[in-house]
């Protein structure tokens, strides 16, 4: 990629990758052929996030994933050992839902098959097969649930689909994984959830969440103040640093000096951490990479879908699920300090409303956009070299990815 006639090259931190170049075609983001290539080249090898550690804390706790692109039922328990395991959602006698009968969470000492009764323990081991004696022949030992690979980084759970992953997890999260390993997710708490459900491929969504040029028109009612740049150098004003680390990459934003702060949003900021945007605030380990003295927050993207963002006194993290190549399953879920007083309690509140109005902004352009690609009109996206440039590197890890390239 040839890069344009500005610093983005002292502003890439890491090894520029080969990305592919001129527009992109549009026939992969609305193709459900290329759709099922994704879901076995691209989902059925990478680690993917579920939720956090945090989420099953006590033993005997599970949740029920259902993981629309394995065409997959998936079950986390914590187990006696107080490991965390996944396991496939069906019995092994004749393929019900293990866990149908207790709901997508919960806590149990075992899991009763509601079919036949078969019960399996945490760990999965198959504990009672009824009428054992009319099974002549069975080994009860082979029979537990089928194992999914499950790891933890950082309080993060993933999963993958092979019962011998390609890469161990955190190799597979690579340099990106190691940049921001210290920062303090373990002392913060989620403090509210968005999700939806969207007509829109999921390369689509994903693009609109880490690129920064859309933040003037998309984002203008909610960022007052903030216009369309004019020029180069302030186009590329708003990125103050990207890092690759292929798959994956991570890019830290300025505060955009146009935006009027609001009276509610200086409040906010005096009365503890929130989104709003603050000079002052305090930096945290694994943040502002490049130390950069305006950095707002940085955008960390795991290939493939799962995005943390990390700020001072908060993050956050976006997962899309592809469940057709005309729908995603989205989520965004916010973390922070546990608030201490009113003060902080009223800062919290003050980032889940601008966050939310943010989301409806950016949610607002999906599904018209998906139409328009799909009528097939047009052919071809430019993307720029800069402000898009992890677009481009999605897209081209994406191609990687189906062609056999990895």
């Amino acid at each position: 990629m040839n890069a344009p006639a500005c610093d983005l090259d002292t502003r890439i931190t890491t090894d520029l990758p080969a990305m592919i170049e001129g527009p992109i075609p549009v026939e992969p983001y609305v193709s459900a052929e290329f759709f099922e290539r994704e879901r076995e080249h691209i989902f059925k090898r990478a680690w993917l996030n579920l939720c956090r550690a945090e989420d099953l804390p006590e033993i005997g706790d599970f949740k029920v994933f259902e993981v629309a692109v394995w065409n997959a039922s998936i079950l986390l328990v914590r187990g006696k050992d107080s490991v965390i395991r996944a396991f496939h959602n069906t019995c092994t006698h004749r393929g019900n839902q293990v866990a149908a009968r207790y709901g997508c969470e919960g806590n149990t000492r075992t899991f009763v098959c509601g079919y036949h009764g078969w019960t399996f323990e945490l760990d999965g081991s198959l504990r009672t097969l009824p009428a054992q004696e009319y099974f002549p022949g069975v080994d009860k030992a082979k029979l537990g649930l089928l194992p999914v690979a499950c790891d933890v980084w950082n309080g993060f759970v993933f999963v993958n689909w092979n019962a011998e992953p390609e890469w161990p997890l955190a190799e597979f999260l690579g340099g990106l994984g190691r940049q921001i390993d210290g920062y303090p997710f373990a002392q913060m708490e989620r403090v509210a959830r968005y999700s939806a459900r969207v007509a829109v491929n999921w390369k689509t969504f994903v693009d609109a969440f880490h690129e920064t040029y859309h933040v003037g028109m998309v984002h203008a009612r909610s960022l007052p103040g903030c216009s369309i740049p004019t020029d180069l150098r302030y186009e590329f004003d708003t990125l103050a640093s990207a890092r690759f680390y292929p798959p994956h990459h991570s890019a830290s934003n300025r505060m955009v000096s146009r935006v009027d702060v609001t009276p509610v949003a200086g409040a906010a900021w005096q009365l503890g951490p929130s989104f709003a945007a603050n000079e002052a605030a305090p930096r945290l380990p694994g943040t502002n990479p490049s130390d950069d003295p305006r950095w707002y927050f940085d955008i960390n993207v795991f290939f493939p879908n799962f995005f943390v963002d990390v700020g001072p006194g908060w993050y956050f993290t976006y997962n899309f699920w592809p469940i057709s190549v005309d729908q995603t399953e989205w989520s965004m879920d916010i973390y922070q300090y546990a608030a201490a007083d009113v003060g902080q309690r009223i800062a919290q509140e003050h980032t889940k409303v601008l966050l939310r109005d943010l989301l409806y902004e950016d949610l607002s352009t999906m599904e018209t956009t998906h139409r328009s690609l799909k009528s097939g009109a047009l052919k071809h996206m430019t993307v720029g070299p800069v402000m898009e440039v992890a677009v481009r590197h999605q897209y081209t890890n994406v191609m990687r990815w189906v062609n056999g390239e990895v």
